[in-house]
């Protein structure tokens, strides 16, 4: 066979594969026969009929439309994931033996990845969160972040109320109306603070 028809062969090939109708198919196949000089009896097209004509579901286009390959179905790209699987696997192995391979190292894969999603600075910001509460979150553990994630929200929230019941002096019992937790509160320390600051002040004139 001439180097020029080899080629044109080649090239109905690449029609065939991506065919985007029955026609479009049989025309491709048709001026396949043609290069072949129109002889159905020749070796390639035999080939071509045996093991290819009958099983145009699995690699024509267009009767393939219903498989989900995200427009990454060429050969080359496939032919490459397999390889990477093969730098973990060994080619001698039982299929029962590959799978469980396989699914061992994607369990070890998404260990790896939940690990780094947790560790501290590297958690995620949402898009509403507070800019003060995710600068807080790439210093402290997850555990420690929903702790004051929850007070931040109580603090910060437009309906939170608090009902205050004074006791002895300095001491006061206070309710959140939302949560219904109760705390003692010792208003004697800001009351110090504030009196430390005005004298720091007065005497630093």
């Amino acid at each position: 066979m001439a180097s020029s028809v080899k080629k044109q062969v080649k090239a109905m090939m690449g029609l065939l594969v991506y065919a985007r109708s029955k026609m479009e198919y049989n025309e491709a196949r048709s001026t396949m026969k043609e290069l072949l000089g129109g002889d159905e009896t020749h070796p390639l097209y035999n080939t071509f009929l045996e093991n290819w004509d009958n099983s145009q579901e699995e690699w024509v286009s267009y009767l393939r439309g219903n498989v989900p390959h995200l427009t990454n179905n060429t050969n080359n790209r496939i032919e490459s994931k397999w390889g990477k699987i093969k730098d973990v696997i060994k080619g001698t192995s039982s299929i029962d033996e590959l799978v469980t391979t396989l699914i061992t190292l994607q369990e070890y894969a998404e260990d790896q990845y939940i690990a780094e999603y947790h560790r501290v600075g590297s958690r995620p910001r949402g898009p509403d969160e507070d800019p003060e509460l995710a600068a807080l979150g790439m210093q402290i553990s997850p555990f420690a972040f929903r702790l004051v994630a929850e007070q931040h929200g109580l603090a910060t929230r437009s309906n939170t109320h608090y009902n205050v019941v004074l006791l002895s002096p300095g001491k006061a019992i206070v309710t959140g109306s939302s949560t219904g937790v109760t705390y003692e509160v010792n208003v004697e320390v800001r009351h110090d603070i504030a009196n430390f600051c005005c004298t720091f002040g007065e005497d630093s004139h």
